[in-house]
């Protein structure tokens, strides 16, 4: 059975916020959204066209703005009320470039690995920086009822990033040749 394509529902969902055109959700996916899922511009318009031919949503036009502006349908609601009810049943799978290089990592010095983690520490720093304007941002916000769910993706993207930091640290510390508390309680017991 084929995977469902999800960007189907984040369109959906997008179009339920209030996201009426492409410019619009493509913002909120980068500065909302890219914390946990990607959609490039070009899948926005393509999506946009499918959902529209399926009869989830229609285009309406704006007062005398050139701008495609979108709306749900009945049936896009209902879509969208559907998929949101439904339980997941996996684990995302992430692609990490780290951890590729790192399962390779044999072919270089423990130095150059010490300085790929160190980076990539130095770039979990930078998006923990990032969730906390996010953070400031969706509690300036005016009372809307989604703000608790948004905050809910983002604490999920705070607390992982931080786990990711702790890990970066433990791994300079094995390969440094120190033990991870772990490894210390296992060979003391």
């Amino acid at each position: 059975m084929p995977k469902e394509n999800m960007t189907r529902y984040a369109i959906l969902g997008l179009l339920a916020s209030g996201c009426t055109s492409g410019y619009e959700m493509k913002h909120t996916i980068d500065t909302s959204l890219n914390h946990f899922w990607k959609i490039s511009f070009g899948q926005v318009y393509p999506m946009l066209k499918t959902l529209a031919q399926e009869g989830l949503i229609v285009e309406e036009t704006g007062d005398g703005d050139d701008r495609k502006m979108f709306v749900l349908t009945s049936d896009g609601e209902a879509e969208l009320g559907r998929w949101v009810q439904e339980p997941t049943t996996e684990l995302p799978v992430q692609r990490n470039e780290l951890l590729l290089k790192l399962y390779f990592a044999r072919h270089e010095s423990k130095d150059t690995t010490i300085q790929k983690i160190n980076q990539h520490a130095a770039l979990l720093r930078e998006r923990l920086d990032m969730y906390q304007m996010i953070e400031q941002s969706i509690r300036s916000y005016p009372g809307t009822d989604e703000a608790v769910y948004w905050l809910l993706t983002l604490d999920y993207g705070k607390r992982k990033t931080q786990a990711l930091l702790e890990w970066c640290a433990a791994s300079i510390q094995t390969l440094e040749g120190g033990k991870d508390d772990e490894t210390r309680d296992r060979n003391t017991k």
